[in-house]
């Protein structure tokens, strides 16, 4: 998995997975990073790791990075899969970030935060059945710079890969947490029916924004499932 903002928060964690990569890649993240060099840094990993073309996995705002890198460079990309995403942020998840990017403007640090953000994260059930996963996910979240969360909020919010999705001709597959606030069942079926090819979705109960964390077994088996279908789609 390629990741572009350290541990993944409520929508602000930028990653893709490239299917050929077996192991993992950090994207940049600093106070001037930007979707466009998130996508040049990625065909550079691409080029240089795998030469050929690649289906890519973006969860979060890494469904927007992977829909604008099909944008910039289409040969090298045989398949999507969505985890978690959609094109563009609903309104109500814009206005929660935007308050939360306030709130940080003076702080120091994300000391506290982890515990104010991971109740938008993960499934009631994962937080009874599994306070540890919630638990070292707050620690790990705390680790990041501020600065650079911020700048992941900034650029998550104001992104907007709409027009990009009905000219996206590679098979495509979806997968998203049946308790996910960011990208529900019901936005992800409608993002995906806007795609040209019909789309496949995998829904993981008691999971929501970090099925791969929550439901790591069920999420690990349903990405087989689509990329199967993505295989069989090039046939």
């Amino acid at each position: 998995m390629v990741s572009a903002a350290g541990p993944t928060s409520s929508a602000a964690s930028p990653n893709a997975f490239a299917t050929t990569i077996a192991s993992s890649i950090d994207l940049p993240t600093t106070p001037g990073c930007s979707i466009a060099g998130w996508v040049d840094e990625l065909r550079t990993i691409v080029d240089e790791r795998i030469g050929g073309s690649v289906v890519l996995l973006g969860h979060s705002m890494g469904t927007i990075i992977g829909l604008e890198a099909w944008r910039a460079w289409p040969e090298k990309i045989r398949g999507l899969v969505f985890v978690g995403g959609v094109p563009r942020v609903a309104p109500h998840i814009h206005e929660r970030l935007s308050e939360r990017v306030r709130a940080l403007r003076d702080e120091p640090d994300l000391a506290g935060w982890g515990k104010r953000v991971s109740p938008g994260v993960f499934a009631a059930s994962t937080f009874q059945g599994r306070p540890e996963v919630v638990g070292a996910f707050e620690r790990l979240f705390e680790t990041q710079s501020v600065d650079a969360y911020v700048r992941c909020c900034e650029i998550l919010i104001s992104a907007n890969a709409e027009d990009i999705v009905p000219t996206v001709t590679v098979p495509c597959a979806a997968i998203t947490g049946a308790e996910d606030q960011y990208a529900p069942p019901s936005a992800v079926r409608e993002f995906v029916a806007r795609l040209p090819a019909p789309c496949p979705v995998e829904i993981i109960d008691g999971a929501a924004h970090l099925p791969f964390l929550e439901q790591p077994d069920e999420f690990a088996e349903a990405v087989n499932r689509v990329l199967s279908l993505t295989r069989r789609a090039e046939l």
